[in-house]
């Protein structure tokens, strides 16, 4: 054993020692990260309509005490809090937009136990935990060494594609150590890999010219449904691990008309990059087969579309995770990411995702979060910047 591994693992058992005094500490603080959650989550944020909410952002920045709030050209909120030294920084991202569209009632409410209303899981208590981190960590009266870079990104969802994260990381020119994801749930989430995954939109489109009395004449539901049969029957590889979800169907406006359009959203998922590419071209080669056979048009548009990318289990970042998630009684589950991790890995920086709360009803409108488990998620949050502020997380 090396002076420098002892010294490290001296200083993580220190760390961990602190950790139970550190988590009833914040329930003092409830209100530091509660009333944000609130303030943001009853803003609508969909994604590519997150101004609103990027702005009350920035002016939490600005209050918290931030250096160079701003909100940059692609609409990311981001601030510095300075550290002691500032030889590099530490990156702690949540993403601000969701899946509510603006007419949906974006009310939220506050029990003794919990926090109800849409988002509030994914992702406003997440923003709320970035946002007010600095106001949190002067509570706690912790210190980094490490400049602190916050950011609460856009278009990260759906056809966002991770398009905030990504340029913000693109255009950034500051040194980064390492990078926290934070969602809101679910507890115990470890993500240190991105899977590679291709989404697409899929449109039915029923032409005027259209033979109504021909073998097999139907409309746009019909013909979808028997479009998802034939997406079903392409054999799906247990290794390298690949799934589809189908994520949403869209057709018809009555009872008694025939739709002449409709869309099918899927993704898939897969440890393979070539499974994904070779299922993209099956899926095209099948829409272009289905619109001769049934005279409809089919149309394959790829809205999204990442490699696979990721830190080793075995990462120093990875492994003090866990030691904090043990200390505090968070079983780890080990789940790849879709999301902006993605874009901190392949930008060359390790990171993890992890999960404050646990949840119930995830992107419903009654979407709920669980208070009592949010003290644990805090506290493992806070502990992972110091253990990375330390140099504990490094190879």
């Amino acid at each position: 054993m090396t002076i420098e591994t002892s010294t490290k693992e001296v200083s993580l058992e220190s760390l961990l020692k602190k950790i139970p005094k550190q988590r009833e500490r914040l329930r003092e603080f409830r209100e530091t990260y509660l009333t944000d959650a609130v303030l943001l989550g009853e803003i609508p944020s969909p994604t590519f309509g997150e101004q609103d909410r990027i702005r009350l952002a920035v002016d939490r920045f600005r209050e918290n005490g931030l250096e160079d709030p701003e909100i940059d050209e692609f609409g990311n909120a981001s601030g510095i809090l300075p550290g002691t030294e500032g030889g590099s920084s530490i990156l702690v991202m949540a993403h601000a937009d969701t899946v509510f569209s603006p007419e949906t009632r974006h009310v939220l409410n506050v029990g003794a136990d919990h926090i109800t209303g849409p988002g509030i899981a994914d992702n406003a208590i997440g923003l709320a935990a970035v946002v007010g981190l600095p106001k949190l960590l002067d509570q706690l009266g912790v210190r980094l060494k490490d400049d602190l870079l916050l950011l609460t990104n856009v278009r990260s969802l759906g056809r966002g594609n991770l398009e905030g994260a990504r340029s913000f990381l693109e255009t950034k020119q500051r040194p980064i150590r390492a990078g926290i994801c934070v969602e809101g749930a679910t507890q115990g989430r470890l993500s240190y890999s991105g899977i590679g995954a291709l989404r697409g939109e899929i449109t039915l489109q029923i032409p005027s010219s259209y033979d109504w009395n021909r073998f097999g004449a139907s409309g746009a539901i019909s013909h979808l449904t028997r479009f998802i049969n034939q997406i079903l029957e392409i054999p799906m590889p247990k290794e390298p691990m690949t799934r589809m979800t189908f994520g949403g169907l869209r057709c018809g406006s009555s009872f008694n008309t025939s739709p002449r359009r409709g869309s099918l959203r899927f993704e898939i998922t897969s440890e393979g990059d070539e499974i994904l590419n070779d299922m993209e071209k099956q899926v095209n080669e099948l829409c272009e087969q289905f619109s001769l056979e049934t005279g409809t048009q089919l149309e394959l548009e790829v809205v999204a579309k990442r490699q696979n990318c990721g830190i080793p289990f075995t990462h120093p970042l990875v492994k003090t995770t866990r030691a904090i998630m043990n200390e505090l009684g968070i079983t780890p589950n080990v789940d790849p990411s879709t999301g902006d991790l993605n874009s901190l890995i392949r930008a060359g920086h390790p990171g993890v995702t992890l999960g404050l709360t646990t949840a119930e009803n995830l992107r419903d409108e009654n979407e709920t979060i669980h208070l009592e488990p949010l003290y644990a998620g805090m506290a493992q949050l806070v502990s992972l910047l110091q253990a990375i502020d330390m140099g504990l997380c490094e190879s």
